[in-house]
């Protein structure tokens, strides 16, 4: 009913207006409908979940400056991680660990493992570190770091490290802790929870960002942007003898038109193209490799230097190193192997070959264009189940307008007719090419290494716009393409994301929060 006097109508307008409330048995269906739950479902929760992490850490730890970083996907384990800094400050570099802390609720937190990550690298800056699971895949994460300042201007430093959890319950291979101790630091034999594997690459401007909703996507395979290719690393654990069933990518392999002259039988470079004949032979932008790695052997330490050595190739590989939770490292097996070892297969797909290929297939102003100059490249999506992965290439490249090239062609045709070539230098000279932008869409599947392209777009030409601009404007519409796609995960298939980045913007969680089991750690 209305108010009835201008005084009422006054009141009524002090009066705080009640917000309305969801009851939490609609937001609890809503979330089981939609997959997801309200970040402000759980904003209070009752004192009993709430632990105070002063309460369940002794605080010599937190003077050696641990920094917790949140709860890992099973709820089992809260992760922090350490950095420290050399005492020579010419030639000192940060050095990281990480380490797992067992949870149990109101108990104290109990370290159970500790690695270094990013061994073997020197690293002069303080990283932005992210830490991910896969979706199912609970045996090991996944700790992406970058550096935030820029190398010669145009580069930066991208490093990996991926480690196995350790075991939820005792393991009788890992090794027997002294009853004083409660950290294993990898002196056993046991590889299932003992294996860490570290690389480092650089990527240059427009740099990738790291998409761990899609890079992940596919348990025990990341994908990893290197400005150059996309790489798929499929990482897995053999149990027996070493073949075929530990193999994650590549397996429904197309038939081969011919024989390379000469091969491997771990690694299997792509080097023709596709014949014309859309029976496809294994495409020429893609190379494959697999490796085995496990404990050294006894006197076979020279045999595994020169089969390494062999093997590796950054052009078409990222150099991945593989040892035990101590830093020891692991033998490369070139000989079939009965024991554990740890596979890593590599599917590399070249970003400049695979461009070449779409436009002079695919585009049509493909005879107007002369080269490109720079491109950006955005996981769209991923398909676990099908192995498909969508990219979206963006492209800066030169190319003739529309009306030179059909004055160039006519110009050509008529003087071929008349016998007379001297004025077509005069004519050809005065035509320059344009700066344009464009984008493809593109399928790869990891099964084959095939790639199917999905659209190829006009060209829109470039007038005054510096790249900074055009790469904005060009990300902007793949977030645009993403939002449109976007369809609600379980929490079950989630990707668990950890990372410093309110460390490096002078701020602090207020908690660590596992929000399947409705925890927090208030910090």
């Amino acid at each position: 009913m209305a108010p009835s006097s201008k005084s009422e109508k006054n009141d009524s307008k002090h009066k705080p207006q009640r917000r309305h409330k969801d009851h939490i048995v609609k937001l609890l269906v809503r979330g089981k409908i939609t997959g997801q739950l309200s970040q402000h479902l759980f904003r209070n929760l009752p004192p009993r979940v709430c632990v105070p992490l002063k309460n369940i850490v002794s605080e010599e730890f937190l003077r050696a400056g641990h920094i917790f970083l949140g709860f890992t996907k099973c709820g089992r384990y809260v992760l922090s991680y350490t950095r420290d800094w050399g005492e020579d400050d010419d030639f000192s570099f940060y050095t990281y660990y990480l380490y797992w802390w067992e949870f149990n609720l109101h108990s104290r937190l109990k370290q159970v493992q500790y690695v270094r990550l990013f061994a073997g690298e020197e690293i002069y800056n303080d990283l932005y570190l992210t830490v991910c699971g896969w979706p199912n895949d609970q045996s090991k994460i996944v700790i992406f770091g970058f550096n935030s300042l820029l190398m010669a201007e145009n580069y930066r430093d991208i490093y990996i490290t991926i480690v196995s959890m350790p075991s939820p319950k005792p393991c009788p291979d890992c090794c027997k802790l002294p009853s004083t101790l409660s950290i294993r630091n990898g002196s056993g034999k046991c590889l299932e929870h003992g294996y860490v594997l570290n690389s480092r690459y650089q990527v240059v401007y427009p740099f990738p960002t790291f998409q761990h909703a899609f890079q992940l996507k596919k348990d025990q395979v990341i994908l990893l942007n290197t400005s150059y290719s996309l790489v798929a690393c499929g990482i897995s654990l053999c149990q027996g003898k070493q073949g075929d069933s530990s193999q994650i990518l590549y397996t429904k392999r197309a038939p081969l038109s011919y024989q390379p002259s000469s091969s491997s039988s771990t690694t299997s470079s792509a080097a023709s193209s596709l014949p014309h004949g859309v029976e496809p032979s294994e495409p020429g932008y893609v190379n494959y490799s697999r490796l085995h790695y496990c404990h050294q052997q006894p006197c076979s330490v020279e045999q595994n230097t020169g089969a390494a050595a062999g093997y590796e190739d950054d052009k078409v590989q990222l150099p991945f190193t593989v040892t035990d939770l101590k830093g020891q490292t692991l033998q490369l097996v070139c000989e079939p192997h009965n024991g554990q070892s740890v596979c890593v297969e590599q599917l590399t797909l070249d970003f400049e070959y695979l461009i070449n290929e779409v436009i002079r297939r695919d585009a049509a102003w493909a005879p107007q264009f002369c080269s490109f100059s720079d491109y950006d490249v955005v996981i769209l999506e991923v398909c676990p189940e099908t192995n498909i992965v969508m990219i979206s290439i963006g492209l800066l490249l030169l190319a003739l307008s529309a009306s030179d090239h059909c004055r160039y062609w006519l110009t050509l045709g008529l003087l071929f007719q008349i016998g007379f070539l001297a004025p077509f230098c005069n004519e050809s000279s005065s035509l320059r090419p344009n700066t344009y932008h464009s984008n493809l869409q593109v399928s790869w599947d990891l099964n084959t290494g095939v790639c199917c392209t999905v659209g190829v777009g006009g060209l829109t030409e470039v007038k005054g716009q510096t790249s900074g601009r055009v790469w904005s404007s060009y990300r902007k519409s793949c977030v645009n393409t993403l939002m449109k796609w976007l369809v609600p995960e379980s929490g079950s298939r989630n990707i668990n994301r950890m990372t410093n980045e309110g460390l490096h913007k002078g701020s602090s969680l207020q908690v660590l929060a596992d929000s399947d089991r409705c925890t927090w750690i208030v910090l």
